[in-house]
């Protein structure tokens, strides 16, 4: 009868055990994966300058051949129309061509209502889809296929097609855009004047070894999207963000502050906007660069939007709620003087 009892005993503490034996692991394992995250996150990644190869277009038909090569390249594989690379042109070789560059997760679409009122003005307007954005799966994780050496290469091929629609090339980027024209300012002395807007360079009001920390660790570990479920629905813009998309663009921005601390930007000409009520970028990060580039000669125009005016960070699509198309537009008109 003891015996009985006993093995019954056994049997009732094994689970027990099994149980805490398990929690051991799986704590182990946390740890474990802690650990790696915080080395991955301390590591820094290596920043490469990357330079430019323009290829300028040599007349206007030259220039329409190669927009309609994005175009075909476009066919099938768009969220929707509004999401495709956008050409208004008046037929002919203008004394100005507008390029404009949207922002991350965005389309050509965010660009439309400004670029059209550049157009009345009797410009041509050139609004090129980066890579990887405005596809026919709506999927943010997209972005993370988006190298560094896309957006640089994305910038030549861009550039080139509108020295073919301009005389002068004025280019207008917002957000991740906003660093995309600022790689543009730093490496191509062919463009007249650059406008960066809300460029994207670090997150919110973080350090930048907090930043640094998120850069390392988003580009080196598997891809997670974070899509907060207040955002609406679209048809021209990804829901969400994508983290290692979001590092590999802070990564371009990298690129282009090493560029400056080291030479002097190709374009002399640059107007910084910033937005004062911006929670998603980091407007000291754009400071910093732009007395850089002010201390290297350039000519640089600076403008905040005030905060009192409560703008989002996407503020220069319509279709953003919170957001005073009107007086953004407004404003971003007079800075280019037109």
């Amino acid at each position: 009868m003891s015996a009985q009892i006993e093995s019954s005993t056994n049997n009732k503490s094994a689970p027990k055990h099994l149980l805490k034996g398990g929690a051991k692991l799986f704590v182990v394992i946390l740890l474990f994966i802690l650990a790696m995250m915080i080395v991955l996150g301390l590591i820094p990644v290596t920043i490469k300058e990357l330079v430019s190869s323009p290829d300028p277009a040599g007349d206007y038909e030259e220039a329409l051949r190669r927009f309609k090569r994005i175009l075909e390249r476009e066919k099938g594989i768009l969220m929707s129309e509004a999401a495709g690379s956008q050409l208004r042109t008046h037929g002919q070789k203008t004394d100005r061509v507008y390029v404009l560059v949207h922002g991350y997760t965005n389309s050509p679409r965010q660009f439309m209502e400004i670029g059209e009122l550049l157009y009345e003005r009797g410009h041509n307007v050139l609004i090129v889809r980066l890579p990887h954005h405005g596809l026919k799966s709506h999927d943010v994780g997209e972005l993370k296929n988006v190298q560094p050496e896309d957006l640089s290469a994305y910038s030549d091929e861009v550039l080139d097609i509108a020295a073919g629609l301009g005389e002068q090339v004025h280019v207008v980027g917002f957000s991740v855009g906003g660093a995309v024209a600022s790689w543009i300012a730093q490496n191509r002395p062919d463009i007249e004047r650059v406008m960066i807007l809300s460029p994207m360079f670090g997150l919110d009001h973080l350090p930048s070894y907090v930043d640094d920390f998120f850069m390392n660790l988003g580009s080196r570990c598997p891809n997670i999207n974070f899509i907060g479920p207040e955002e609406p629905h679209r048809e021209h813009v990804y829901r969400g963000m994508s983290s290692r998309g979001v590092a590999e663009a802070m990564i371009f921005g990298k690129s282009v502050f090493k560029q400056a601390y080291r030479i002097s930007p190709a374009v002399s000409n640059i107007i910084v906007g910033t937005n004062g009520n911006d929670t998603t970028v980091n407007n000291r990060r754009t400071y910093e660069l732009a007395k850089m580039w002010e201390q290297s000669g350039a000519n640089i125009v600076l403008y905040e939007y005030p905060e009192s005016l409560g703008l989002p960070h996407n503020m220069i699509d319509i279709s953003e709620a919170d957001t005073d198309i009107a007086i953004v537009n407004a404003k971003i008109l007079e800075l280019l003087g037109e």
